[in-house]
């Protein structure tokens, strides 16, 4: 390598020099600058939110094992999770509070008909421009299919987890990828989950179920009536989990949900009284 190099070195014309005369250095092209506001390729969020996204399997990994877990964080950090969406009307204002508190979510989308595909492409994008995060909820969120016999079909779960990776592309572009995935209906709800969450991992997504809740989606014997209750219910969920220094927080914002909507900003000042902060679940 050194002698081929010396012997080009040899052959090549004086610095500045071409053919006898003088040629300019060429300037090299300026690094672009990243748009904070824009998709960073590889992830599902923009590059602001690099400043407070956890990965996936971290987050999985505190949920599951606790303190116990590498990484457990000192501080608190809290994780507001809204699924079944985007819809055209809740999901703006649930945009709105969390802009105004300054406040970061992450979105588990369902990605076919029931949500994503009747949404103006410009919603989505609003929340990735914004500084949240969107995950896979599912394509079909149909639990016939995914879960028949109410036990996990490992191939079609991934089937329709890839389905919904390539409309999200749709929507974000090429550079989307995720790491997170939320069952429909939640992982607990469900048998013979092994093989679904070994091909998950596989792609090297993890599944994300929550310690805390508004309740906005449990049946009606146990659901709240209004705002005020909704609220409660998440401080009530974490000292129900032993006060953990992680909150994963289920609300949904599909069309006609407005209970969580109505208590979010509670539920914000109460966990940020509580001395968590905001992140996002890469």
């Amino acid at each position: 390598m050194a002698l081929a190099t010396a012997a080009l070195t040899a052959c090549a014309p004086a610095s500045g020099v071409q053919g006898g005369r003088s040629a300019a250095s060429p300037t090299p092209a300026p690094t672009p600058t990243p748009v904070p506001t824009e998709l960073r390729p590889g992830t599902n969020h923009s590059y602001a939110a690099d400043a407070y996204a956890h990965s996936a399997a971290e987050v999985h990994a505190w949920l599951v094992d606790g303190d116990r877990a590498p990484h457990y964080p000192e501080q608190r950090v809290a994780f507001l999770t809204f699924d079944d969406g985007p819809s055209s009307t809740t999901t703006p204002k649930d945009l709105d509070i969390l802009k105004a508190e300054g406040v970061p979510a992450t979105f588990f989308y369902i990605t076919g008909d029931k949500a994503l595909a009747k949404v103006d492409p410009a919603v989505p994008r609003r929340a990735m421009a914004e500084g949240h995060a969107v995950c896979v909820h599912s394509r079909s969120h149909n639990y016939h299919e995914l879960y028949p016999g109410r036990r996990a079909d490992a191939e079609h779960i991934v089937a329709d987890h890839d389905r919904a990776i390539a409309d999200l592309r749709g929507v974000f572009g090429d550079g989307y990828a995720a790491g997170c995935y939320r069952y429909p209906g939640g992982h607990m709800s469900w048998r013979g989950m092994a093989p679904a969450d070994a091909a998950l991992a596989d792609r090297g997504v993890h599944w994300i179920d929550w310690n805390t809740m508004t309740g906005d989606a449990e049946p009606a014997q146990r659901a709240p009536h209004n705002a005020g209750q909704a609220a409660r219910m998440v401080p009530a969920g974490l000292a129900a989990a032993g006060d953990p220094r992680v909150a994963v927080v289920l609300m949904h914002d599909a069309e006609g949900m407005t209970l969580s909507t109505d208590a979010l900003r509670t539920v914000i000042h109460d966990l940020r009284d509580k001395g968590y902060t905001f992140g996002v679940i890469a």
